[in-house]
């Protein structure tokens, strides 16, 4: 009897137990992954399919969804990815792309805003009268969601609130825990075949890349040395001086970025490049990198500046016309880079937002780890697998537009995904862009601090900033194209006399009155 009541016991034990596992299961699946400490999904090995939640979708809710930006490239929710997110959210958005750059602006100023926002404009978007804080509509429609306060941080206004929370931003902890991430950095591609006409010679330094111009000018007067893309004209050289863009941190105190001695060293050897016929004056004409892109695809240049990323966005579009290779090495001892990034595309919910709860669900999910994958990688296990070392291998070619768009993979991804995440999708054993992305990995420092001064709209600090940047706009090109190093030296002169005059040690002033509070609050969260 004692036996059998022994055995009784046992299996209503494994009943309840049973039962638990089966509750929590449940639970799990219904939470669509929740988000654990920074902002990632709590199991990133599922599918992206929202568990339980797929297939449980009969009629999707519908949320008008504006792009603000002229070039996205997908103008509609469609294609087999999207539907997999519709399905795992119960959301489709009906997507609007902006038509040009002022758009937005007028939207805003006129009151007329769809549910959500996708935008770079972080200042015109973070403003209670336009966006719905973070801060209050996650706690409420989704409490289990919890960002790390960093990214909170460097996404946080002066009226104390975050409206959104940036694409393309990992905290340090995060590009430390992802060794195979590399960030992305400016890059200079070359033709494969002619490096090799000229032996392959070693380029280690500045001075060996003007060589290696020098004689492709020579053996091919057709072909122009180095063709600048318009939307990276000087980043790459910058970063083989030291130079950064914006403020800068001289021992403590920020500086203008016109005032660095890196900077000036770094136009003078874009005036030398010119002086030296390895560019054409016609160069800086372009407006558009699908102009110069193009120019490269016909062979019409040697180099091209652009991303580390330049030589397979080339090899892929050459579709084997020509091949492409990445200068992986920086090519001087003070090359650095001063990460300020503080996020670019911003996922903003608008006051007249019909349905916030089912976007913040929507949200949620693009904001866990499973969501953004699902969106800017695939289904995991068909379109792509993750390496146990710590990075994923596809099974398609993330360079080619025309796979992306039938689909609907990457750019789906993107407005959620975190630097870790952009990076990662880049990393290839061997590939030219991890090559490039290995080597400038070591020269790559982070300080957001800086990132997140930013003059408010229509300030005095603002307007300052505005005044000193179109001037440069039109006067740094009288650097480049001067006809010696004397007049570029002059031309740089006349650039920083101007700019004291529009009120640099003004903007300089207010920018210090911001950064020792601001760098004092992230060292405290990052110590």
């Amino acid at each position: 009897m004692a036996k059998r009541f022994n055995s009784i016991t046992m299996l209503m034990a494994l009943l309840l137990l049973l039962g638990s596992i089966l509750a929590a299961c449940s639970k799990s699946e219904n939470n669509g992954g929740a988000a654990n400490g920074n902002g990632t999904a709590a199991d990133s090995n599922k599918e992206g399919n929202g568990g339980s939640e797929q297939g449980d979708c009969t009629k999707p809710v519908e949320l008008s969804m504006f792009v603000d930006a002229t070039w996205y490239p997908f103008q509609e929710w469609s294609g087999e990815i999207p539907e997999f997110i519709t399905k795992a959210t119960c959301i489709k958005p009906k997507v609007t792309v902006a038509t040009d750059d002022k758009q937005l602006a007028l939207m805003v100023a006129s009151g007329d805003l769809p549910d959500l926002i996708l935008s770079f404009n972080f200042k015109l978007m973070s403003d209670a009268n336009v966006s719905l804080p973070y801060n209050e509509i996650f706690p409420k429609y989704a409490p289990d969601v919890k960002f790390d306060p960093v990214k909170e941080f460097v996404n946080t206004v002066s009226d104390g609130n975050y409206y959104a929370i940036r694409n393309d931003f990992s905290t340090e902890a995060e590009w430390k825990a992802n060794p195979y991430a590399h960030m992305m950095v400016p890059g200079l591609s070359l033709r494969k075949d002619i490096l090799q006409e000229l032996g392959n010679p070693s380029i280690s330094s500045l001075s060996d890349l003007d060589k290696v111009f020098a004689d492709v000018k020579r053996k091919h007067p057709d072909i122009t040395p180095l063709i600048i893309n318009p939307n990276w004209q000087r980043p790459y050289f910058d970063v083989q001086y030291g130079a950064q863009g914006g403020f800068a941190d001289e021992n403590g105190k920020l500086i203008y970025y016109l005032k660095q001695d890196a900077l000036r060293k770094s136009v003078l050897y874009m005036n030398s490049l010119y002086r030296n016929d390895f560019v054409t004056s016609e160069n800086y004409a372009y407006k558009n990198e699908t102009e110069t892109e193009q120019m490269m695809l016909a062979g019409k240049g040697f180099a091209y500046t652009w991303t580390y990323s330049g030589a397979e966005r080339l090899n892929a579009d050459a579709k084997g016309k020509y091949e492409f290779v990445q200068l992986a090495e920086p090519l001087s001892p003070d090359a650095k880079i001063v990460s300020t990034g503080t996020g670019g595309l911003g996922a903003y919910v608008t006051k007249n937002n019909k349905n916030v709860e089912a976007t913040v669900k929507f949200l949620k999910y693009m904001y866990s780890e499973e969501g953004w994958r699902l969106g800017e990688w695939g289904v995991e296990g068909k379109d792509w697998t993750w390496n146990p070392a710590g990075y994923p291998e596809f099974n398609y070619d993330v360079n080619d537009l025309e796979t992306l768009k039938k689909k609907g993979v990457y750019w789906w991804g993107v407005p959620w995904e975190t630097g870790v995440g952009m990076a990662l999708t880049s990393y290839k054993e061997g590939s030219e862009t991890t090559r490039q992305g290995e080597q400038y990995s070591k020269i790559i420092t982070l300080n957001p601090a800086i990132g997140m001064i930013n003059p408010d709209t229509d300030s005095p600090e603002q307007i300052i900033k505005a005044n000193i940047d179109n001037m440069v706009k039109t006067e740094m090109t009288k650097v480049y194209l001067a006809p010696s190093q004397d007049e570029a030296n002059k031309a740089y002169d006349e650039i920083l006399k101007k700019a004291e005059k529009m009120g640099l040690e003004k903007l300089e002033a207010w920018a210090n009155s911001q950064y020792g509070p601001l760098k004092e609050k992230y060292d405290s969260l990052t110590k």
